[in-house]
């Protein structure tokens, strides 16, 4: 099967996404690590880990979101009544789940890009390390797009295997 065009480009950002976690999750780890040591060793306590730790967890939970929304059966789901459909109906199903995960993915962009302007606008700051709000919010929009990007590739994938099934099955049927 020839790789699609498009299959190219998705394929550079999943890779940018999965390096980019496992970035964020070495430097939890470190960080974690880092301020039990210093709690328990030193006696001082760094108070902007916790800020920055979850801020990462929050970013690595949704670029992971959008990740498995480019697999099949990569978010919950429910198949007990899909199981007994026929494929073109489970393809029809399937299309319009990732129609709605698509339309959520939309909301985060919209609610999340209009949040982080108002922190723009009002200026407001972290508690530990007095930095912009909106460094953090700016998460939420960036991941819709994710998710968007990632639920757009799913069905086209699905409408290439379905026609490509059936491809197959014409062409068997040329043959015989």
């Amino acid at each position: 099967m020839k790789i699609r065009a498009y299959k190219r480009t998705i394929n550079k950002l999943v890779e940018i996404e999965r390096i980019t976690i496992v970035i964020l999750l070495f430097a939890n780890i470190v960080l974690t690590a880092g301020n039990v040591f210093s709690r328990y060793v030193i006696h001082e306590s760094w108070s902007f880990t916790e800020e920055i730790v979850v801020a990462m967890l929050v970013l690595m939970s949704l670029i992971g979101a959008a990740l498995c929304a480019r697999e099949k059966g990569g978010l919950i789901n429910l198949t007990l009544f899909t199981d007994k459909f026929s494929k073109f109906k489970r393809m029809i199903v399937e299309i319009a789940m990732t129609l709605l995960l698509v339309c959520f993915a939309l909301v985060m962009i919209k609610y999340g890009y209009q949040r982080c302007l108002t922190q723009v606008e009002t200026g407001r700051l972290t508690s530990s390390l007095q930095i912009p709000e909106w460094y953090y919010s700016a998460f939420v929009p960036i991941s819709g797009i994710l998710i968007a990007i990632h639920g757009a590739e799913r069905i086209l994938d699905l409408f290439f295997e379905y026609t490509d099934s059936k491809k197959k099955v014409s062409d068997r049927s040329d043959n015989e």
